[in-house]
């Protein structure tokens, strides 16, 4: 609901920005006339002075400037000289220039540049260094890593004052007096080189970046900071570490980049979701996934699925929800940098939503200097990473024809495999299909006694020469392809006059591994910032359109899903008729067919189509009300409109049993999210000699408006008019909005005392329409401290490290991830017969029970840390240890019957996580090689400590009825709870021994362990916990080698501990011969004699003996290492771009998730079918595969 307060602060806030727009536009005009001192580094010249004298320059200086220099009369008279080659250079860096060559002082006052020469060099001047010995040397710099030239580097002959500087182009040209001459070479965040001339003429520079990491400076919470000064626990990864990979998302590029962050690509579907963890699991019924914040623009949570809803024609769930990636609507070379807020401390700055963590993207920027144009692109070809080892023809034929023999019988103990189909009931009939994959001495005698009851054809292709043409399809084959993909990427970026911008356009298509589907991403971004003196305004605008074309590749065979019916699809029917028609006799259900509809006509005819246009950007002024105090305000918006349309034509048959067409199906559904953010802030930095502070203060409301649209129809005439409009019958239509909003008040202190001693305090109180009157607001603190002990003498004297610092935090966060309206008693929808009458009345009835005391699940967590440099950096150590407590957790609790209700949602129950995080960094020089390695570890550990009354285990079933999850204290979040298999009978005395079992078992069936010892085998007494998904660690590793032009780079991810419910064992693993199954069920219990491998149980149709309850053995080992990207690079050399007047030229092939080591029999050992649900997660009911990719690509500028 609005409240007025909101309302009020949104109409003002509205206002002020106009006005401040009004200025921006006018900024130009304003600023010019401004009478106040010029900031150094707003001051952007050009110089062209070869030689000069100092005073010469200075005066050059103040004729592009309204700068004045205040010098001794002796300046004058001194015969040094200084070389100034500058474009679009700030004032600040040129005076840096000056002070090298020549030890000078500066001063700012007002206008006025005061220099001090107290320690001017007392070096000879270029005349006196100039011979007749002296030559000319030339040559380009570059950037060691990147290969990009290098513009403004100071070059200067040892002992003397004369140098110059590199050009826009990287290039500079020296007289130097002899070969004996010394070059120094020196940059801002480079290693310093110096290079003895000799008898060189060109000399090509390659800067290495200096290993100081301490001077990395990190975003976080509503500023940035060195990341030497942090307090708290942040991982951050920059752009070059996400560049050139083949991915329509940067999480994907994230994967093992950073400890303490479990990221899983549970599927591999064009555009699909990513599952990302900040150290553990949280919370049981409110959501798990980080705070996305990009730009200053906190997302909105709600937007994880494509609209989806009931078949209109049969009600069935066949079109769900498709599971949507937000973030794939931003493009990855528009980013700068990721950094992630893991602990309490530093995410308390966002309050209710910091509790499972903050991941910031802030995008890229333009510089000061010429425009720089850039194109990245690359073309790949992807297929799919593994298949699973299901059964030929000729396997399954013989497990169909064990499986009807075994239960006919069972049914019928006197009978023989020998006897005809005519004697046989209906489950037990042998599909003569089968019969010409089997050996003829096997089905001899019941081709005898069956006479002419088997069809001409089928004897026809019984004959030996005939064998050759017998169908076999790979079903998997029929729906895999290879695919290709592609990416292009251009942008425009500098700054000129007070204005730097940053543009780029960007398009990304990637047809998928299984046929039909698809993904496209069309986006615009301009970041455009003016700043002049004390005002700078700014605005980030990112429109983009992404189209998806969807395949269900998700869930079993009869919700439609692709993969689920490519597997259980019989490899002895043909994809196509003879006529070129689908093949659909694969649907009956009878004989040793299945109920599976074709995949490959599910794939190709339905129509299922996702589109997303979104805003996303914001727009800011900040003013410098006084030295060191800013005052800023933000707007922000998100926009996004989902529209997805499907249509199902009439030959694809749906239901079990149906052998032609059916009548086609259609619906349009779309969602639309309005997301406003207003903020305030007050910033103020200040150094007080020793002591430095920085703070902050705000006010942010922020409120989004959803409005969902939903129309379904059947018969449609005309199957190639698929709108709506032409739908013989519309079967029902839905339209709903719903709001929220959230206001928020703002603090934060940052205390330094002599750079080496830091404390730093938060505060934000939150007030949130989603919880009840009681608990609407809520208060978030954090207090975190540091000891830089690296700048103790006694540190330093050892000489060993370059930084050395431990950190301890503490900070409480909230959990905003409720439903809208959970507060409130809702009322439902249902229908009602009275009396005699058929007439369906319908009714409102009591939904969810409200309560006024609903608050916010809250995470109190301690840090401590430890970081590590030795060397100059060259090995960097970081180490955490981290306990956080989730409270008042969000249950459904048991109320009494007489309330009207069920459960009632309250706040009860508490979760822990505790862990441990490494990261180890190195970087090495070995004469022309460099390399970059870094490995991190995490490992986390979650306990459920208090429930519900009683603390009662919460028991959750899974994809199906007979699946269970259950959560209980002492225990992880959604532990997996099923039977124990104890192998299989081998004989009827083995049944009789054993008690409590099923009257029906025979030898063959599975057999199970009593787990409580009673006697008496039942779900409730003898399942037991058998695994869970969440790891028992994860970690990372990723190096790179960079020798002259080349560059070799790879990625390796790995998760250990941790365990997939496979379900699809339910049917590709259930020796029934209903469906194809595994090879692995070639092992099966055959007689006494051939037991098999004592673990897979006897072929039949009809589960026999609980043969069909998911057990331990559904539960497998999901450990894996992978290696997620191998990139070779080269880079042309100086010579070649300088021809081609370019800046940067590199070319490079990649292949991602080439290898993937695991025990895990399924597609992808990250699956999750269920990842929004806590209490069922790492189930694998059929997934979406990944893929495995070759990449070439092209980084060019200029």
């Amino acid at each position: 609901m609005k409240k007025p307060l909101l309302k009020t602060v949104l109409n003002i806030s509205l206002r002020l920005l106009k006005i401040l727009t009004v200025i921006c536009i006018f900024s130009g005009i304003i600023l010019a006339n401004e009478s106040r001192a010029q900031h150094l580094t707003d001051a952007l010249i050009s110089l062209d002075l070869e030689h000069v004298k100092i005073t010469e320059a200075f005066r050059a200086i103040e004729h592009k400037t309204n700068l004045k220099f205040s010098y001794d009369k002796s300046l004058e008279e001194n015969r040094a000289t200084v070389s100034l080659h500058v474009n679009n250079t700030a004032v600040e860096k040129i005076l840096d220039i000056i002070a090298t060559q020549t030890g000078l002082v500066f001063r700012q006052e007002g206008n006025t540049i005061a220099v001090n020469a107290r320690n001017i060099k007392k070096t000879a001047t270029a005349d006196e260094v100039s011979s007749v010995h002296s030559m000319i040397i030339q040559g380009t710099i570059k950037d060691a890593h990147t290969d990009e030239l290098l513009p403004g580097v100071n070059i200067l002959i040892k002992g003397t004052t004369q140098g110059t500087t590199t050009n826009s182009n990287g290039f500079f040209s020296i007289e130097v007096p002899d070969a004996n001459s010394i070059l120094v070479f020196s940059f801002i965040g480079y290693v310093t080189q110096e290079i003895t001339v000799g008898n060189q003429t060109t000399i090509a520079i390659a800067l290495s970046s200096d290993a100081q990491s301490l001077k990395e400076v990190v975003v976080i919470g509503y500023g940035e900071m060195n990341k030497g000064d942090l307090t708290t626990a942040v991982s951050s990864v920059k752009a070059k570490d996400l560049a050139n990979q083949p991915v329509t998302s940067f999480d994907q590029a994230m994967i093992g980049k950073m400890a303490g962050l479990q990221i899983s690509q549970t599927t591999g579907a064009p555009g699909g979701n990513i599952n990302i963890r900040v150290r553990g699991v949280k919370s049981i019924t409110a959501g798990n996934d980080p705070l996305y914040v990009i730009d200053g623009v906190p997302l909105s949570e709600r937007i994880k699925n494509a609209p989806g809803g009931p078949n209109p024609a049969s009600g069935a769930s066949s079109y769900a929800d498709q599971p949507l990636n937000p973030l794939s609507s931003i493009n990855l070379n528009d980013i700068e940098s990721i950094e992630v807020l893991k602990d309490a401390s530093a995410a308390a700055i966002y309050g209710s939503r910091g509790s499972n963590g903050v991941v910031i993207i802030t995008t890229k920027k333009g510089k000061s200097g010429k425009p720089v144009i850039a194109y990245d692109t690359y073309v790949g070809w992807q297929k799919v990473s593994k298949k699973i080892d299901m059964m030929d023809a000729y396997q399954y034929a013989a497990l169909a024809w064990d499986a009807h023999n075994n239960t006919y019988l069972d049914a019928t103990p006197s009978g023989t495999v020998n006897d005809p189909n005519s004697a046989r009931p209906a489950a037990g009939q042998i599909p003569y299909e089968v019969l010409p994959y089997l050996d003829a001495n096997t089905t001899a005698g019941f081709i005898a006694n069956s006479g002419t009851s088997i069809p001409a054809n089928i004897l026809e292709l019984m004959k030996p020469e005939n064998r050759g043409k017998l169908v076999n399809t790979d079903w998997q084959n029929e729906i895999f392809r290879t695919a290709m993909m592609q990416s292009h990427n251009l942008s425009i970026s500098g700054g000129k006059d007070h204005v730097n911008y940053f543009v780029s356009a960007s398009y990304q298509k990637q047809d998928g591994v299984v046929i039909s589907s698809g993904f496209k991403q069309y986006g615009l971004r301009a970041n455009i910032e003016i700043k002049n003196n004390k005002l700078k305004v700014g605005v980030n605008v990112n429109p983009s359109v992404v189209k998806n074309d969807i395949v269900n590749g998700e869930g079993p065979w009869f919700d439609e899903g692709v993969i689920g019916n490519a597997l259980a699809a019989s490899p002895i029917f043909p994809v196509y008729n003879n006529d070129g028609s689908y093949n659909f006799g694969n649907n009956i259900w009878c004989c040793g067919q299945t109920t599976v509809v074709n995949p490959v006509a599910l794939a190709n005819e339905i129509n299922d189509n996702l589109t997303q246009v979104r805003l996303l950007g914001n727009a800011y002024a900040e003013y410098e009300l006084t030295d060191g105090l800013k005052y800023k305000l933000s707007a922000g918006t998100d926009i996004n409109n989902y529209k997805r349309d499907y249509f199902r034509p009439s030959q694809t048959v749906e239901v079990a049993g149906l052998t032609g067409p059916q009548l086609p199906v259609g619906f349009s559904r779309s969602k639309l999210f309005i997301n406003w953010l207003i903020e305030h802030t007050l910033s103020y930095n200040k150094v007080f000699g020793e002591h430095s502070i920085a703070a902050i203060a705000g006010f942010t409301s922020q409120m989004e408006r959803e409005e969902s649209n939903s129309v379904e129809g059947i018969n449609f005439p005309n199957e190639y008019v698929q709108t709506l409009d032409n739908a013989g019958l519309i079967t029902s239509g839905s339209s709903s909005a719903q709001e929220w909003s959230l206001i928020s008040y703002l603090a934060r202190i940052q205390y330094d005392y002599r750079g080496k001693y830091l404390l730093s305090a938060s505060l934000r109180r939150d007030g949130s329409s989603r919880f009840g009157p009681g608990n609407k607001w809520g208060m978030f603190p954090s207090v975190s401290a540091g000891w830089k002990l690296s700048e103790e003498p006694f540190i330093k004297q050892i000489n060993v490290f370059s930084n050395l610092k431990l950190r301890a935090s503490y900070g409480l966060t909230g959990n905003f991830q409720i439903n809208n309206y959970s507060q409130f008693s809702l009322v439902g929808t249902t229908s009602y017969v009275f009396g005699s009458s058929s007439t369906v009345v319908s009714g409102r009835v009591p939904g969810t029970a409200g309560n006024n005391t609903l608050g916010w699940e809250k995470t109190a967590m301690f840090d401590i840390g430890f970081e590590s440099g030795f060397f100059n950096d060259k090995i960097s150590l970081e180490v955490d240890y981290y306990n956080s407590n989730t409270s008042d957790l969000l249950l459904d609790v048991p109320v009494p019957a007489l309330s009207g209700y069920g459960t009632q949602l309250q706040n009860i129950g508490k979760v822990n996580n505790k862990g441990i995080e490494v990261l180890l960094t190195t970087h090495s020089i070995l004469g022309q090689l460099e390399i970059d390695n870094s490995f991190n570890i995490s490992a986390n550990r979650n306990t459920v400590v208090a429930l519900g009354p009683d603390n009662a285990p919460i028991i959750a079933t899974g994809g199906t009825g007979n699946t269970y999850f259950i959560t209980q204290v002492g225990k992880p979040i959604g532990s997996y709870y099923t039977m124990v298999s104890d192998g299989v009978f081998n004989s009827a005395d083995e049944i009789t021994v054993a008690n409590g079992f099923p009257g029906n078992s025979k030898p063959g069936d599975r057999k199970f362990v009593d787990v409580d010892k009673n006697g008496i085998l039942s779900l409730d007494g003898d399942r037991k916990i058998t695994g869970s998904y969440l790891p028992n660690y994860i970690f990372g590793f990723n190096s790179t080698f960079r020798y002259k032009g080349i560059d070799l780079g790879f990625a390796i991810q790995g998760v250990q501990g941790h365990e997939i419910f496979y379900l699809n064992n339910r049917y590709i693993y259930n020796s029934e011969g209903n469906f194809n199954n595994m090879v692995g069920v070639e092992n099966r219990w055959k007689s006494p004699e051939d037991p098999g491998d004592g673990q897979v149980f006897r072929a039949n149709r009809n589960a026999k003996g609980n043969n069909a309850v998911p057990t331990d053995q559904y539960i497998q080992d999901a450990s894996f290492v992978r290696v997620r990207n191998i990139t070779i690079g080269y880079n042309l050399s100086a010579s070649v771009i300088g021809k081609a007047k370019l800046s940067r030229a590199r070319l490079y092939v990649a292949v991602q998730n080439p290898f993937t080591f695991t025990k895990f029999k399924g597609y992808n050992p990250e699956i999750n079918s269920r990842p929004g649900n806590a209490l069922a997660s790492g189930e694998d009911y059929n997934t979406y595969p990944l893929s495995k990719t070759l990449s070439i690509g092209a980084n060019i500028a200029f």
